[in-house]
Parts: structure tokens; C-alpha cells; sequence
């Protein structure tokens, strides 16, 4: 009984020195490498990211998210090139302010209803509603339960 103690006791102290060990290397790793950019954290912190395939997996990450995203483009045109954002001012600037104002007004609808055909989001009921908009069923309510 006593022996088999005194095994576990020395491989644990064993496995405790290799962790010690592994620390230690790794901070003389990156004490060589501080000093290699000059004491430049950022330089270090961007090697390190590369280096340890991090912005390739940030890119993994992203593409599976966007991957079954099926993208809507629209081109909303409220006036002619020397109309400005709504066709009430003259494009540099000097249109009237209210112009301007409802022209951002006319083109919340087209982009809510955008977001809602790509995403299922929409507004709060006390902002306003989407005609015809029905919620989509959430990815919740979908799933199998068990």
C-alpha cells in the first residue's frame, strides 16, 4: 500500500517539475521573441496570432457564418446626381435640411425590409411594424427536443 502511495506521490511531482519546465520554456520563448521586435508588444501579439493560425480560423469562423446568408443588393436612388440624397437639394450640401430628413425616412423601409428578408430581425412593435412582415420561426423552436 505504501509503495503504490509513493508512486503516485513521484509521478505527481514528476508531472509538477514538466509543467515547470514547459513554463519556464515558454517564457524565455517569449522573453527571445520580445526582444527580437523590440520590446513591441503589438508586433509580438500579431506574430504570435499568425504564427498560432489565429486570423485563419477567425477566416473559418466568418465564411461558415456567412456561408447559407443569401445576400440581397438594392440600389435606392431618391433623385438625379445634382439632386443630392433625396432629390431636394442641389448635392453639395445646401438642400434643405427637412429634404434631407425625409429622405433618410423614405429609405428605412427599403433597408429594414432587406434585413428582415435576410435575417428574420425586425423592429421593436413600438418602433413600427413591416407590412406583410411575419416572424420568422426562431432556430429554438426548430430544433428537436430531447
Amino acid at each position: 500500500m505504501r509503495a503504490a502511495a509513493d508512486a503516485a506521490f513521484y509521478s505527481k511531482q514528476r508531472d509538477a517539475e514538466g509543467l515547470v519546465a514547459m513554463a519556464n520554456a515558454q517564457g524565455t520563448y517569449l522573453r527571445t521573441l520580445l526582444d527580437a521586435v523590440d520590446n513591441d508588444y503589438t508586433a509580438m501579439r500579431d506574430f504570435l496570432m499568425i504564427n498560432n493560425g489565429v486570423y485563419q480560423d477567425i477566416a473559418k469562423t466568418n465564411s461558415v457564418a456567412i456561408r447559407d446568408l443569401q445576400p440581397k443588393i438594392s440600389v435606392w436612388n431618391h433623385g438625379g446626381a445634382d439632386q443630392g440624397m433625396n432629390g431636394g437639394g442641389n448635392g453639395n450640401g445646401n438642400g434643405n435640411a427637412m429634404n434631407d430628413i425625409a429622405g433618410l425616412y423614405k429609405m428605412l423601409p427599403p433597408i429594414l425590409d432587406t434585413v428582415y428578408e435576410q435575417t428574420g430581425m425586425q423592429l421593436p412593435a413600438w418602433i413600427g411594424t413591416l407590412g406583410g412582415a411575419e416572424p420568422k420561426p426562431s432556430l429554438l423552436a426548430q430544433q428537436p427536443r430531447g
